[in-house]
């Protein structure tokens, strides 16, 4: 479960790009845009929460560090467009979830 303030656009949050893709990739559409800090927990089948298993803290890492590297790389290459940046985003945060299988 990605938990993340609900008003966090409204209030200014600065967004999460992080959360966003990871989120993303993990509905496998591009989701809209998350503001804020996020906690990432893990839920039993009867809805509790709990801790993340390996597979999960492994998407989480392997996702943030991709979207740290897809930043620092944008900033001498940005992407031509707002739509190529939220494909780029979700697209590398897939194959980080699959790689990580």
């Amino acid at each position: 479960m990605l938990h993340i303030h609900g008003n966090g656009r409204q209030f200014r949050l600065p967004q999460n790009l992080a959360a966003w893709a990871l989120a993303s990739a993990w509905r496998g559409t591009a989701l809209y845009p998350l503001a804020g800090p996020a906690a990432l927990t893990g839920r039993t089948t009867v809805g509790e929460l709990t801790g993340l298993d390996g597979d999960l803290v492994r998407h989480a890492r392997a996702v943030a560090q991709t979207v740290r590297e897809t930043l620092t790389e944008w900033r001498g290459r940005p992407p031509v467009s707002n739509k190529a940046a939220i494909s780029e985003l979700p697209a590398y945060a897939a194959r980080d979830i699959s790689a990580s299988k």
